[in-house]
């Protein structure tokens, strides 16, 4: 797993029993709490997903840039065996 992973996947924990801990601490008596909570948990993960979007870059790098500013040279044809 990637940091990115990492972060996001512990972002959604906290956010997520926040998210439990406010519906349970409502003072209204709901018949199906899981209609309430499903819902309420796919918008905490989208949420989630959005926030990490705007606080960290996710743009991969490269690792050799040197590498990647060279002009490209053709290889030189290979031989095959016995050739």
């Amino acid at each position: 797993m990637n940091p990115s992973s990492i972060r996001r996947f512990i972002l959604t924990l906290i956010t997520g029993y926040l998210a439990i801990f406010g519906v349970q601490r409502l003072p209204y008596e709901f018949e199906n709490q899981w209609l309430v909570l499903i819902p309420m948990l796919i918008a905490v993960y989208i949420i989630t997903v959005w926030l990490d979007s705007v606080f960290f870059d996710n743009t991969p790098k490269s690792a050799n840039t040197e590498a990647n500013n060279k002009p490209h040279q053709p290889r030189p044809s290979k031989k095959g065996f016995g050739d």
